[in-house]
Formats: C-alpha cells, structure tokens, sequence
C-alpha cells in the first residue's frame, strides 16, 4: 500500500492514530510526537553477532536510550523510535514489515549485510553529495559500494578488533604471540573464537594474508606465500596443544570465561566494551592485538553502517538524510566517540582528533592503519556474503584445532575452497 493512500484515512480517524502509535510507530506516514517532532522508525541489527547470548540486546539498548537522549538536545526536531533485532532475523523482519508498506525509515546494520539488504530491495540506495562522501574515509565508502556503484548506505562508525585482559590476573598484555605463549606456560589463561573472522588478526603476524587474497582472486598463491599460511596453520595446531590457550566457538563465551575470572585474556571487539567495563570496571585492561615474527597482527573492523528504508514518506525521508548528515560531522564523530569508546570515527578529521583519547588498544589505529587493514576486511567480507564458503572454511578451521587435521592439509584445503567460490 503507497504511503499517501495510508496516510489519509489515519488524518480522518483518531482511533488508527491511537492504534497507529500503539504499534511502533509504523513507518510510512509523517508521523509527529506530542512536541511536533518527526518520529523516525529505526531497524537496529545487534552487534553482538552471538546467537546464545542471554543478555544480548542488554548492552546496546542502553547506549541506544542514551543516544536518544543527546540527540534530543542536538536534534530536537527528530524523535527515533529504535528497534534491536538479531542479525540473523533483520532480513525477515525487514521482508514482513515492508512488504506491508510499514518498513523502517532507518536501517543499522554492518557493510555486509548492508550490501544484501539493498540487492535484496529491503533498503533504498542512498546518493552522498561530494561534501557528505568527504567527511568519510574513502575505503569505508568502498566497502558498501555495489558493483554498479551506487551506495547501500552512510557508514557511520567502526568497531575494533582488540584485547581484553584482567590486570589484576595480568599486568599488561603481551605484545607478541611469544611472549604470549610464554605467559600462557606461566598459568596465564588465554581465550579465542575459532572462526575466521575473530582469527584473523593473527594472519598478519605470518603474512599470511596475501594466500588468502591471491586465492580469492582465483589464482594460486606462491610457494613462499603458501609457506607462510601453512605456517599461520601450525602456529593455530601448536595452540590448541597448549593447556592455556582456549579456543570458543563465540564471543559471548569468551566474554562470560573473562568476566567470571576463568580467562585473564581474550580477543574481543570495541562494541562488545560497554559489558566488559561495566562487570570489570577499573580492572578492565584493553591493548592491541599482539603481533608476530614476520609482520604485525591485522585485526579487522566492523563497519557500522545506517540506510535508508523503502517506505518512508517525503517528510521522514528528508528527517532520515538530515540525521545522516549529522552523524558524520567531526562534532559527532568525536562527541560519540569519546563518550562510548565503542567506536573509532569515519571521519578522518574526528579520528585524528580523538585517536589519542581513546583506550589503548584504540590509539594504534592510525589512518594508515585502516589503509593497511583494507585487504583482511575485504577477504572476510568476500567470505561472509557466501554462506556455504564460510561453513567449509569453519570445518577445516574446527578440523585443525580439534581433530587430526594436519597444518599442511588445512592450508591447502583453505585455499581451495576460497578459490573455488569466488
């Protein structure tokens, strides 16, 4: 049903008003609060990315009442009315509500599954004047570009990859994987996801990256850059021999094992913090990822990206492009964060400003940073968006860490799977 032909009868009738509003405050319509604010609907995909978390949601729907609240006294003209969804069920949800023309106005979701929204037709590309595209790092634009070159939405923020340790349990975290290997023979605990994704910050001490990439581009690798992935693979086999290097099938896991004193160090996520500070509190430690003999670790981001939904009218669409512009402006960026430490700026002009503000494990991440990590997120983002690729390379990874699967094997069968589905 077109948004006018809805709209008209509501303006006629106070009791679908009341209902209207009683019901989420369905998109579509112009719809006002008491205060003559414009209400924006709001479809949020859960960082968190754990299907078994208990208290998932718990975390971002406090930042998120905050946020509201800010961006109260900011943009008193807007009101949102926020909704957290899995990331695993956005993509029906959206289906239901928009095919029933009461779709979101705003869609929250990272660049992947941003990208599928819009090739799916859940979402509206959205045009970025040339001033709006200069307030943001030009490789975040890149990762949702689609392949004819429209933009499946604003990037708005990016969540980190970094460590998360307990200093009562340990001083400060190690900054080479001997060094951690060494502290774990000492009785230190240390914890890890074995999902690609989460391990690959560890390529990069072996350089192992570039038999990844090679691959995926359909062509195969070098004899030295096999070597290195090969290598990569034995460091993952002799890991999972060592009594005090865990591996965890997720993150809430290894959240819960830090929390409770059963680890004193995990890789974690800038977005997963908020949980962490609030149970460790001044314990808290937080660090780069440790790096390597051959090169330095490559942790990956997590682009936090914000679209446009299909069924918003003139009034909401206006609203949703006024707010976009916003988010990305250097006083936000840096206003948010700061006041988080969540997130790491999209805007270059923020990031410079913040980057030494910020904890730690944050402060290395330098734009030419983001510069270096480009390919790595590439890789995963290339390996996320085919479901049944990222099934295999989990079965080889979970073969080589838990069962017999040999180092030597695991790389070429790596290999061979990326290559085979481009």
């Amino acid at each position: 049903m077109e948004p006018n032909r809805l709209c008209a009868p509501i303006r006629r009738n106070s009791y679908s008003i009341a209902l209207l509003l009683s019901t989420a405050l369905l998109g579509g319509c112009g719809i006002t609060d008491g205060r003559r604010s414009i209400v924006l609907k709001v479809a949020q995909a859960s960082n968190e990315n754990e299907q078994r978390s208990p208290d998932r949601f718990e975390a971002e729907r406090k930042i998120s009442k905050d946020f509201q609240q800010q961006l109260k006294e900011m943009q008193p003209g807007i009101k949102l009315h926020p909704s957290i969804y899995p990331e695993e069920s956005l993509e029906k949800e959206l289906k239901v509500q928009t095919n029933s023309g009461l779709g979101p106005d705003l869609v929250i979701a990272d660049s992947n599954q941003a990208l599928n929204l819009l090739a799916l037709g859940l979402t509206e590309p959205i045009q970025l004047t040339k001033e709006r595209q200069n307030l943001i790092n030009p490789a975040a634009l890149e990762r949702v570009k689609t392949a004819s070159g429209s933009l499946a939405g604003q990037p708005v923020s990016q969540y980190l990859q970094l460590a998360c340790f307990d200093k009562r349990k340990l001083k400060q975290s190690p900054t080479t994987l001997k060094e951690l290997s060494e502290a774990s023979g000492k009785g230190t605990i240390f914890g890890m996801v074995t999902n690609l994704q989460d391990l690959y910050w560890s390529l990069g001490s072996f350089g192992a990256g570039e038999a990844l990439a090679t691959s995926l581009a359909g062509k195969k690798a070098t004899v030295a850059a096999h070597a290195r992935l090969t290598e990569w693979m034995r460091w993952l086999k002799a890991s999972s021999y060592q009594q005090n290097i865990v591996f965890l099938p997720n993150q809430a896991a290894l959240r819960k094992a830090l929390i409770q004193g059963d680890m004193h160090w995990i890789s974690c996520w800038s977005s997963q913090l908020p949980q962490l500070r609030e149970e460790l509190k001044e314990h808290l430690g937080i660090a780069p990822l440790p790096n390597g003999d051959f090169g330095r670790a490559t942790p990956i981001t997590r682009l936090q990206v914000w679209a446009l939904g299909k069924n918003s009218s003139k009034r909401q669409r206006a609203s949703s492009l006024n707010l976009l512009n916003f988010m990305v402006q250097p006083w936000a960026q840096k206003t948010y964060a700061l006041k988080y430490r969540t997130g790491y700026p999209v805007n270059p002009a923020a990031a410079l400003i913040v980057s030494k503000q910020l904890p730690q494990g944050f402060k290395a991440f330098t734009e030419d940073e983001n510069k270096r990590i480009t390919r790595g997120d590439a890789i995963v983002s290339a390996i996320d968006a085919r479901p049944r690729l990222e099934k295999e390379i989990q079965s080889t990874l979970n073969q080589l860490i838990f069962d017999g699967l040999s180092p030597e094997k695991a790389a070429s069968e790596l290999e061979t799977q990326i290559k085979s589905k481009r």
